[in-house]
This record gives structure tokens, sequence and C-alpha cells, in this order.
């Protein structure tokens, strides 16, 4: 289900053609991803950044595992990506909606958060209502994913809600092309941050 500009959003996630999944604090991961984190997923009501050039591969890696075991995932305010991307990475499209409505996003997230289990969405759109957002996103257990490519936003900037993880993504190189992948795929070096502190660096070969 996808929308574009301004739209009247679904209030629940009932309208999605899946069967609702089992109430969890921890959603899954692609294994490389989770094995990078104290928690070992991605733990609801919480906030992650990834940022850095490779963010968008790093977060359409890590989520696709999240959206083969039945979770709602909503994209807001993230203009340039493409539905074959997810498709590639074996999402289940028929839980993904996409967002993208100018000036009001913000408020577009705001709705979200009551209905999908992770809201991702670019880190220009992050205003005032940051930390009245957050809270909402605890209230109804929903994880917030922000994307940061060009690293515009410092966790000090987030006002009183910092994320408890951050991924700071690099390309260290591309493969060769394959059928699967004719463009290649990059190999990412990645550093993660929990509350702030250094915890870890990984590389990652996408496929």
């Amino acid at each position: 289900m996808y929308y574009y500009g301004s739209m009247a959003l679904p209030l629940t996630s009932s309208s999605l053609d899946a069967t609702p999944h089992q109430p969890s604090t921890k959603l899954p991961l692609k294994a490389e991803y989770a094995a990078l984190l104290s928690q070992g997923g991605l733990s609801v009501g919480t906030v992650t950044k990834v940022s850095g050039p490779g963010s968008y591969t790093a977060m359409i890696e890590m989520l696709s595992v999240t959206s083969q075991a039945g979770y709602n995932i909503a994209f807001a305010g993230l203009h340039d990506l493409g539905v074959v991307s997810l498709a590639r990475a074996g999402w289940d499209l028929s839980r993904v909606i996409l967002v993208d409505d100018g000036s009001e996003t913000m408020q577009i997230i705001a709705l979200l958060v009551a209905a999908f289990d992770v809201v991702v969405f670019d880190a220009t759109v992050v205003d005032r209502s940051w930390h009245r957002l957050v809270a909402r996103a605890r209230e109804h257990k929903s994880a917030l994913v922000i994307l940061d490519r060009q690293r515009t936003i410092e966790n000090h900037q987030l006002r009183r809600s910092p994320p408890g993880v951050t991924l700071v993504v690099e390309e260290l190189g591309w493969s060769v092309s394959t059928p699967e992948s004719p463009l290649g795929s990059p190999t990412l070096r990645i550093v993660v941050q929990e509350h702030g502190l250094a915890v870890g660096v990984a590389t990652v070969a996408t496929r």
C-alpha cells in the first residue's frame, strides 16, 4: 500500500494485507545487524539513528527481516526511496507504506506511530515537536528510525530524546555485478554507538 502527497491516513494497520503478528518488545533484524546490538534487535518505543553515505543500504538490509517477520513499516519524507530496492531485499511490500507529505511530515509521522511497528524518516524533517513524537512512539510501542545520510543532525540536537542506538555507515567499495544485482552491491563499515558510547565496529557485505 503506497500513498503520495496529501491523503487520509488509516488510523490502524488493519488495512494492511497481512496477518497480524504477536506483540513483542523487540523486533527482529537481519542477523548481521542484530549481532551488533546489545539488545539483539530493535526495541519498541526507542529511537535508532542510521547515518552516513551507506545509511539507506544499511536500513534496507537491516529491516528486511523485520518486514519478512510480519511487522508493519512506514516511510515518511524519503523522496528517493523506491520499492524496487525493498523488493530486491526480500521485503513484504503488503506491510509497507510510503508517505510524502511535504511540510506536514512530522504530523504524519505522529499518526503513523499509532499504526505501524516501525516508522523510518529523514533527519531533515525533525522539528520542535520531536520530544512529543518520541513520547507518542513510546506510548504506542513503535520504533523510530532516523536516516541521516549527510550527517546533518547531531544527537544533542534531538533535544531531550537522543537516539539510544546510532549506526554510522560508510561504503568501503562495491562488488562486481551479478544477475541478481546488476549494479553490484556495497560492503559497509558500521560503527555502533549505544547511548553515546561506541560499542563496536563491523564490516558487512550486502547482497
